[in-house]
């Protein structure tokens, strides 16, 4: 993992404050184009809308750059009172539950919709009721091999109920039983069924359903295609600094507060690059005969200052914010087979450690013990500078750990059972490396043979149809699988409001690491687990104040009975 995930040298943008608010204006004008179509950009009030009313998915070009001679200007700057970065659950939810009378902006590094959140199958962990409670922990210690931090799971736990009753209101449709109570389904490493699904595309109903209300905020913009390249330190002075912050010194050894970030129009295509490749950073350092780092990777620079000339970064600007929220998911992209989209390269931490916060268990992570075999890996280290990009083509299929909980086995290669298939999914992995290792083969079998062919067919629908594409009728025969790179335990630390140890700075999501999941993630509390702290968040930036946990079994679930 360190050979992958080495952090650059220290480095701010020092930004000019005051001349960068002269003349700025919030623009919540809806119009919506990508930020490689400039002949749109320029002019927004005819560009063509692309989300409902009152929303606003705007490029930094529409959003920002004068109607005149869009191609050869750069991006104004802007001020908001809140910036998140990611457009995932954990981005969207901590948007809705900001106030309305906030002015919010959300940066997407690519399309909206290209997201992890979007591609979680299984579903999302609840508290069944409140004698499940001992269980669930317990369930959640033992996957993470007990180095989880308890009050994080307590408050995950119990948090639960809530956020899935707060799903439904938002329009998320879980499965349900004949009498109306939400159906559960079980994953592996669960002692019971407590997962709440959607067929076998739980992530994508749930994103899906928050983007749509977020797009029904008129206070929320969505820049697409734009990349966050640097975080904005706040200015000393109490007389320049960004409301919200103070402005004073920092105390010897603290970080400076978290002013905002500085970011970058992404030409499609170009997603899949890294912050410092974005920037042109790396080629500088190797233009400049720069040392290396230990693990033989350029280190990067840091950017360059607002208004300095930077040729690399012509199009950069600063989006200043009283508080700044980082959700932009994982680390997958870094990998040669991985389930997460390419455009997830871990700039986040990189940057966030750049200006003091901390980062914690980077080598925590993840590999699902089965995504869709369909041939050799690409070449490793793919998505490193000086190889040829991942594209999102080229991202693991995952076949979800729910179809070994109702009733899938995994097979070698004579066709025999070789483990519990309902252990943590390390060990899973472990068990199938080891057999792979054994047979000299690349990839084992997964069979659906004691899943009713109807389940196949409804709960997994998305999945039958994949495999389908790929030539296997897993009604009627085993598909291969192989494990693959899926989720970053580690990450910024934060406590258990989403605080970094930046002030202005949160972080949430699989950008963060709470410590609910310890060493290893316990099935479906991904989703979960960034709900919780996007919630969590968004209070404490709105009131300064942190929400009370809930009662151990409260409140109701929709469609429980109660006495």
């Amino acid at each position: 993992m360190t050979d992958v995930m080495q952090t650059p040298q220290a480095g701010s943008c020092a930004a000019d404050f005051n001349a960068s608010r002269a003349g700025l204006s919030a623009n919540a004008s809806g119009a919506s184009v990508t930020a490689a179509d400039p002949s749109a950009a320029a002019s927004p009030a005819t560009a063509s809308p692309v989300t409902t009313a009152g929303s606003a998915t705007t490029s930094p070009a529409a959003a920002c750059a004068p109607a005149t001679d869009p191609v050869a200007s750069a991006p104004r700057d802007l001020t908001c009172d809140v910036v998140i970065v990611g457009c995932g659950v954990g981005g969207l939810y901590t948007a809705l539950k900001l106030p309305s009378t906030l002015d919010v902006v959300m940066l997407s590094k690519g399309a909206v919709d290209e997201c992890d959140s979007m591609l979680a199958q299984g579903g999302i962990c609840v508290l069944a009721d409140a004698d499940d409670y001992d269980a669930y922990v317990e369930d959640t210690l033992r996957a993470g091999h007990y180095e989880n931090r308890l009050e994080s799971v307590d408050v995950m736990v119990r948090s639960s109920r809530a956020v899935i009753d707060d799903l439904v209101d938002l329009g998320v449709d879980f499965e349900r039983t004949s009498g109306g109570a939400l159906a559960f389904t079980r994953e592996g490493a669960h002692s019971r069924p407590r997962i709440c699904y959607h067929a076998d595309i739980t992530g994508e109903a749930i994103t899906t359903a928050l983007l749509a209300r977020v797009r029904e905020r008129a206070n929320v913009r969505i820049l697409e295609h734009t990349a966050m390249i640097d975080l904005l330190d706040a200015p000393t002075d109490a007389a320049d600094a960004p409301a919200g912050t103070s402005g004073a010194t920092p105390a010897p050894g603290a970080a400076p507060a978290c002013a905002g970030v500085r970011a970058v129009p992404v030409a499609p295509g170009a997603e899949n690059q890294r912050a410092e490749e974005l920037t042109g950073a790396a080629g500088r350092a190797a233009a400049a005969g720069g040392a290396g780092n230990a693990g033989g990777e350029e280190t990067c620079p840091a950017p360059a200052p607002r208004g300095s000339s930077d040729p690399a970064a012509p199009n950069a600007f600063c989006i200043y914010a009283r508080a700044t929220v980082l959700a932009c998911g994982g680390i997958g992209g870094l990998y040669e087979r991985s389930t997460n989209f390419p455009s997830l390269t871990g700039d986040a931490c990189r940057i966030a450690e750049r200006h003091g916060a901390v980062l914690e268990h980077m080598d925590y992570v993840q590999i699902h013990p089965t995504s869709l075999y369909a041939g050799p890996a690409r070449t490793a280290e793919a998505n490193l500078p000086g190889q040829p990009p991942r594209t999102a083509d080229d991202r693991a299929f995952l076949i979800s750990e729910s179809c070994r909980g109702e009733g899938a086995v995994l097979l070698d290669a004579a066709g025999e059972r070789f483990c519990d298939e309902l252990q943590p999914r390390d060990v899973v992995t472990a068990a199938i490396r080891a057999k792979m290792a054994e047979e000299g083969s690349d990839h084992v079998r997964l069979s659906f043979e004691h899943v009713p062919a109807e389940v196949v067919r409804t709960h997994f629908a998305h999945i039958y149809e994949r495999c389908l594409e790929e030539g296997y009728d897993i009604t009627r025969e085993p598909v291969p699988v192989v494990p693959a790179q899926h989720y970053f335990m580690g990450g910024i630390h934060v406590d258990v409001d989403g605080r970094t140890g930046v002030p202005g700075l949160f972080a949430v999501g699989e950008t963060s690491c709470t410590g609910v999941h310890g060493k290893n993630r316990l099935a479906s509390n991904s989703l979960l687990e960034a709900l919780v702290w996007a919630r969590r968040a968004a209070q404490v930036i709105a009131s300064g104040e942190s929400l009370p946990v809930e009662k151990i079994g409260e409140p109701a679930l929709p469609g429980e009975k109660r006495a």
